[in-house]
């Protein structure tokens, strides 16, 4: 049973990887045309190459993006001079409408971790049709608070936990969000290396490495190509950590 709703989930993460228009978003729906066609233009209007910047850390934004193919890691350079991944988005994912409603700089950067393309809407024009459309303004508002409350839950469950157990939920994450499950292994369909995941754990590529390393010798992950793979059943077995 708790197989066929992680299959179910992975279909339903498929069917939004192919999203043809900002309408089938949740939040647009509801919106009558003429709303609709006054925020976005219907097209796939920008592309992003592997390795680019969509936009940076302290650029004032003034752009909604849909990611509609390709994917981004968002970073945050810290005072320190460190690079925090802060996570990484796909097809059908939303960005820059955090920047909303304020004059001050991205707090982090997206950069493309592979070929990218996005349709991209102005932030004025949504803001008009926020003042315009209440009902669509508390749609922003609990999309936005929902992002808010993922971030308190995952800052939460990592507070005290070691490293292992960190990797181990992120692995299971990535498994549920970006990977192509069969019956016996989930491919994570990410090309990450050891430094990038020590990134997004706030740890050493030496400890990530190492921990790594315990894990396929205990036939948790391997390799496929380029891509981590984890077996099926260890995500059952811990999906409760990657809702």
């Amino acid at each position: 049973m708790i197989f066929n709703h992680l299959i179910f989930k992975k279909l339903v993460s498929s069917m939004q990887h192919h999203l043809l228009c900002l309408k089938e978003l949740q939040l647009f729906q509801g919106l009558s045309e003429a709303e609709f066609n006054g925020v976005c233009p219907g097209k796939i209007n920008k592309a992003v190459a592997k390795g680019q910047f969509l936009f940076r850390q302290g650029d004032i934004n003034q752009t909604v993006y849909l990611v509609k193919s390709g994917k981004f890691k968002l970073i945050q350079n810290t005072e320190d001079g460190r690079e925090v991944i802060i996570c990484i988005v796909g097809p059908g994912e939303v960005l820059g409408e955090t920047a909303l409603f304020q004059e001050q700089g991205l707090a982090f950067s997206a950069v493309a971790i592979d070929n990218a393309r996005l349709c991209c809407f102005d932030r004025r024009n949504l803001e008009l049709m926020i003042e315009n459309n209440p009902s669509f303004a508390v749609k922003i508002i609990s999309h936005l608070a929902q992002k808010l409350n993922n971030t308190i839950q995952q800052v939460s469950e990592s507070a005290g936990a070691s490293v292992k157990d960190k990797l181990m939920k992120l692995l299971v994450k990535l498994a549920n969000e970006h990977g192509k499950t069969s019956a016996e292994m989930t491919i994570i369909e990410l090309h990450l290396t050891q430094q990038e995941i020590g990134n997004m754990l706030g740890a050493s590529r030496v400890k990530v490495a190492q921990i790594l390393r315990e894990f396929r010798e205990a036939g948790i992950i391997g390799k496929k190509g380029k891509y981590y793979t984890v077996k099926t059943d260890f995500c059952i077995q811990h999906f409760n950590i990657a809702d």
